[in-house]
């Protein structure tokens, strides 16, 4: 099974990013990303890792209710909304707003109390906001550290939305544990990322970058403007960033910003096209940092992301050959097999996805 290492269920894929978590009521969002943790298990993802909520508490139930046999899902860490500084939220409805340390820890023990399993904080800003940038840098050492040592003391993991060079090695000078997009990461940064490889995971988001630049012209974001922008800039940067982290051995995953117009949700195997055909991974390496470091990731190495005695019996079966075209994991008729923790929830024999109320998951594994 696969991962998306920044899952973002609420967003609504019809919308741009301006009106993607526009709901009309509480129900809606709800509904929305009930819908999305069936549409990721029918592509053949049952590890997700949380981005953002677009409610305090909405992941954590949607993620409970998976848990509870309600829905049918992945298995999923749950966020709560993203922790910003005033002045550097990028989307008011999923952001929670915390200045200084005392008030960033205040934010991580809300996290606490509402059942999440990680902490994201939003460093650094983001060019289709227009007064945003990628460059930017919006946090202290000092807020940054309250938080990581908060959530750490707490269980919880840290993860940040880190584009550029100084919001990347902040948030490795400051213990946080997976960095969404590092675009813009400096010589500097890669040392200090390389010598905490072990320890960190970076979550490039890519096809956020491709797409914008590619996909947007039919929702009126045509490329000259996500050109002018900078998203050429900031892609072949990313690029050539990732590239050296898959030379140091860093820990690089798929998946990320699926949910707006131009990245709907359903398309996130285009990642592993991506990580292929830019990045210089051979379709086994993609694989491996799609289903290996997945269980990593996900807090569960000796459990999830790879079939062993004593792993989940969480797998797929495809017809065609990934390693010859990684594009087939990209066409769901293809998927012909879905199994997550050894019941199937699309069953070969008849094709058929389950997408009611399923028995609750049973530590099912692979035996010898």
């Amino acid at each position: 099974m696969l991962v998306d290492s920044s899952a973002i269920w609420a967003c609504m894929s019809q919308t741009v990013p301006s009106a993607a978590w526009n709901w009309p009521s509480d129900a809606t969002r709800a509904e929305h990303s009930t819908a999305s943790a069936l549409t990721y298990l029918n592509s053949g993802y049952a590890m997700c890792v949380g981005a953002a909520s677009a409610k305090p508490r909405l992941d954590v139930v949607i993620r409970n209710a998976i848990n509870e046999g309600l829905i049918p899902g992945p298995r999923y860490l749950a966020n709560c909304q993203e922790i910003a500084v005033t002045g550097g939220g990028l989307v008011d409805g999923i952001t929670a707003f915390a200045d200084g340390p005392e008030e960033m820890r205040k934010q991580v023990r809300r996290n606490v109390a509402y059942g999440a399993d990680l902490v994201k904080l939003s460093m650094s800003g983001e060019e289709i906001t227009g007064n945003q940038h990628a460059e930017d840098n919006y946090f202290s050492d000092e807020e940054v550290l309250a938080v990581t040592t908060e959530a750490h003391r707490r269980g919880l993991r840290v993860c940040t939305h880190a584009r550029s060079a100084e919001s990347v090695k902040m948030s490795l000078r400051n213990n946080v544990d997976i960095i969404c997009h590092a675009s813009f990461i400096d010589e500097e940064g890669l040392d200090m990322l390389e010598a905490k490889k072990d320890k960190v995971f970076v979550a490039p988001g890519l096809n956020w970058l491709v797409a914008t630049l590619n996909d947007a012209s039919t929702f009126g974001y045509p490329p000259e403007a996500a050109e002018a922008a900078g998203y050429k800039r900031e892609l072949e940067y990313a690029i050539a960033g990732l590239q050296e982290m898959r030379r140091r051995g860093i820990r690089v995953l798929p998946g990320g910003d699926y949910g707006f117009a131009w990245t709907p949700h359903g398309t996130y195997a285009r990642d592993l096209q991506h990580f292929v055909e830019l990045l210089g991974y051979t379709p086994m390496e993609t694989l491996l940092a799609a289903t290996k470091l997945g269980g990593e990731i996900m807090r569960m190495p000796d459990e999830l992301g790879q079939i062993k005695p004593g792993f989940y019996a969480d797998f797929i079966l495809v017809d065609g050959d990934p390693l010859k075209d990684i594009s087939v994991l990209q066409n769901r008729d293809k998927i012909v097999g879905i199994m997550k923790g050894g019941a199937f929830h699309k069953d070969p024999g008849d094709g058929t996805p389950r997408d009611a109320s399923v028995p609750a998951d049973q530590p099912v594994v692979v035996t010898a």
